[in-house]
């Protein structure tokens, strides 16, 4: 089968989405889908293709399907105040066995470069996409971007998955700092993560410890912004899997820690 290079994404195409968030409608996007179904969709599936053969070169085990890993462009507005039906950017992620939200996970998330994005949040449709939260729409007066980026690492929901992470940090501390340390020495410090206020149950006796940030957590990850310059060249593909192979760490250590573990 003959893969499509990855051209980059084309600023004339990222200019879709600039203009879907000043006319987030149907009628907007209707008269102009044509650049998402023929240009955007194609060159972040030629994108999930050179990601799949750049990580296998770097050994490590996180691939993507062109059609399948890729996120819908529609909201999810059922719950939601914020009636807007379309997302302003495009994304997938990469994982071990194809399944889009598993433990250990490579996000890719394309859109106009614009300021920082903000933290995750699970309550949308597009669980590692914060914007499409009606909170964090409505702090945004029109549109700003919050900038392309790719994540790495643990977004976890299941609480089995999570007590797992946090017993094998207790169970390992050394090796846990090592991973900390080997994140920070790559300028990659892990995202809030959604951490609890308090220390989590069965873990009270590490409060006040080296360890009591990571306890915390519900979530382990690390993020990289991209520029403009960077999603716009041919080179991306490469980007982002140097990135995930310095976040190696992270993914082994958690891949180990949740190995095994059942959620039903």
């Amino acid at each position: 089968m003959t893969r499509t290079p990855f051209p980059g994404f084309a600023a004339a195409d990222l200019a879709f989405l600039t203009g879907l968030a000043a006319h987030n409608d149907r009628e907007w996007f209707t008269a102009h889908r044509a650049v998402y179904d023929d240009r955007l969709k194609p060159t972040l599936s030629a994108l999930i293709d050179a990601l799949n053969g750049a990580l296998a070169a770097r050994d490590l085990p996180l691939a993507g399907d062109p059609k399948k890993s890729v996120f819908r462009i529609h909201r999810d507005v059922r719950f939601s105040k914020d009636k807007r039906p379309y997302k302003t950017h495009v994304s997938a992620t990469l994982t071990r066995d194809g399944q889009k939200l598993s433990p250990g996970l490579l996000y890719v998330h394309i859109e106009p470069e614009g300021g920082p994005a903000p933290a995750f949040d699970p309550e949308t449709i597009d669980p590692l996409d914060p914007s499409t939260l009606p909170s964090a729409q409505e702090e945004q007066a029109g549109y700003a971007g919050n900038g392309p980026f790719a994540a790495a690492g643990f977004y976890l929901s299941e609480r089995p998955h999570i007590d797992a992470f946090r017993r094998a940090i207790v169970a390992d501390p050394k090796g846990w700092l090592a991973v900390e340390r080997a994140l920070a020495a790559k300028g990659l410090p892990l995202e809030p993560g959604e951490p609890t206020k308090r220390m989590p149950k069965g873990f009270e006796d590490h409060a006040g410890t080296t360890l009591e940030a990571g306890l915390k957590r519900t979530r382990w990850l690390v993020r990289r912004p991209l520029t403009g310059a960077e999603i716009g060249g041919d080179d991306l593909p490469e980007l982002i899997a140097d990135f995930v192979a310095e976040a190696r760490p992270l993914l082994a250590f958690g891949w180990k820690a949740l190995h095994g573990v059942r959620t039903d």
